[in-house]
C-alpha cells in the first residue's frame, strides 16, 4: 500500500505571529547595533587623539633635549617646525601658534603621527578619506610662553572624522563646512600654543 503524505504550509495566523516576533527582535537589536557602531567611531577618534597627544609630547621633549633653542626639531628624520615660545609643533614652515593655516594643521597631523589616517583639507573631496582638516583662527585662548609672557589669540587645528560629516553627493566636500559645533560631528582638537589634544563629540540635531 502506498502511504499518502500531505504537506501543510503555515497558516495566516502563524505567519502573522512570526512577523510580529521578527519585528520585536529587530526593534530591540537595531538600536544596540547602532550604539555599537557609534562606540566604535568614538573609540577610533579617541585612539587618534591619544596618538597625536603622544607625538606632540615627543616633539616637545626633543625640543627640551635640544636646549629649548631653535624653531624646529628633527624627529625620525623629518624636520618639524614649532613655535619657539612654546615648543609645540606647528607644521613644516609656520613657526607661530597664532598664524596657523589649514595646510600647516594638516602638516602637523601628517608629520608627527606615524601612519597618519587619510585626510584632506575641509574644502576638498573627502570621499575615501578618514579626516578633514580645519584651522579655526584665534579661538584657542591664551597661554604663557617659556619666558612667562602671555600670548593670546591662539589658533586651533580641528580634525573632523569624515564618517560624522555630511558630504555633498556630487563634490564630496563637507556641507556645510565643519566647525566645532557641527551637529553629530566627531573629531580631534589640537592647540599649538598649549600642546593640548582633545577628542570631541557633538550631539546630533534632535527633530
Amino acid at each position: 500500500m502506498k502511504t499518502q503524505r500531505y504537506h501543510h504550509g503555515f497558516s495566516l495566523i502563524e505567519l502573522v505571529i512570526v512577523i510580529v516576533i521578527l519585528g520585536l527582535l529587530a526593534a530591540t537589536a537595531i538600536p544596540r547595533f547602532l550604539n555599537v557602531t557609534d562606540d566604535a567611531k568614538d573609540a577610533s577618534v579617541d585612539g587618534v587623539a591619544g596618538g597625536l597627544s603622544a607625538a606632540v609630547s615627543f616633539v616637545r621633549s626633543q625640543w627640551e633635549v635640544d636646549g629649548r633653542t631653535g624653531n624646529s626639531v628633527m624627529l625620525d628624520g623629518t624636520t618639524i617646525s614649532l613655535d619657539p615660545r612654546f615648543g609645540y609643533p606647528t607644521g613644516m614652515s609656520v613657526k607661530d601658534a597664532t598664524a596657523m593655516t589649514d595646510a600647516s594643521c594638516q602638516q602637523v597631523f601628517n608629520t608627527v603621527l606615524q601612519s597618519a589616517p587619510r585626510n584632506v583639507l575641509y574644502t576638498d573631496d573627502a570621499r575615501h578619506q578618514q579626516y578633514t582638516v580645519t584651522m579655526i583662527d584665534g579661538v584657542g585662548g591664551s597661554s604663557n610662553s617659556i619666558n612667562g609672557l602671555p600670548v593670546s589669540g591662539l589658533d586651533l587645528c580641528v580634525y573632523h572624522q569624515v564618517a560624522s560629516l555630511v558630504l555633498d553627493p556630487t563634490t564630496g566636500v563637507p556641507t556645510p563646512a565643519p566647525n566645532l559645533s557641527s551637529p553629530g560631528a566627531r573629531g580631534v582638537i589640537y592647540n599649538p600654543g598649549t600642546g593640548k589634544v582633545l577628542s570631541f563629540t557633538q550631539p546630533p540635531v534632535t527633530p
